[in-house]
């Protein structure tokens, strides 16, 4: 007898069915459908929603690095500067000011000098208002 033969008598044979019993067992042990894939384990799994998920990330970062106002570099100030805010500030006290309101004034008037074209409004009063003492013209 050769192998040929052999295989082919294996291959005819019957296999017999197996108990209803035992069938009823194994079928009842494991679930008929498959769970459900859940909206995470897609997002976790799937390489275009991580990709995408970066991006967002990244383009957030960008924007909120360009729409972050500028600061530009505090500009010393000069003598002239120092010494006017200092004229302003003992001005501002001597007209009866508080000190914390005489400094208030002085930060204006030095920040009006900055920006051209702007007037510093104290009071209802702007500086051009004031004459050489301090008294309104």
């Amino acid at each position: 007898m050769k192998p040929v033969d052999i295989e082919r008598r294996v291959r005819q044979v019957a296999w017999p069915a197996p108990p209803a019993d035992l069938r009823a067992k194994v079928l009842s042990a494991v679930p008929a459908t498959s769970p459900a894939v859940s909206w995470s384990d897609r997002v976790w799994f799937s390489r275009a929603w991580r990709l995408a998920a970066v991006a967002a990330i990244l383009i957030l970062a960008v924007l909120e690095s360009l729409s972050a106002p500028t600061r530009s570099p505090a500009v010393p100030a000069s003598a002239q500067e120092v010494a006017e805010a200092r004229f302003v500030d003992e001005t501002a006290r001597q007209a009866g000011l508080s000190p914390e309101a005489a400094a208030a004034l002085a930060r204006r008037v030095a920040a009006a000098q900055k920006t051209p074209g702007s007037a510093v409004v104290f009071g209802g009063l702007t500086l051009e208002d004031l004459g050489p003492r301090g008294e309104p013209r």
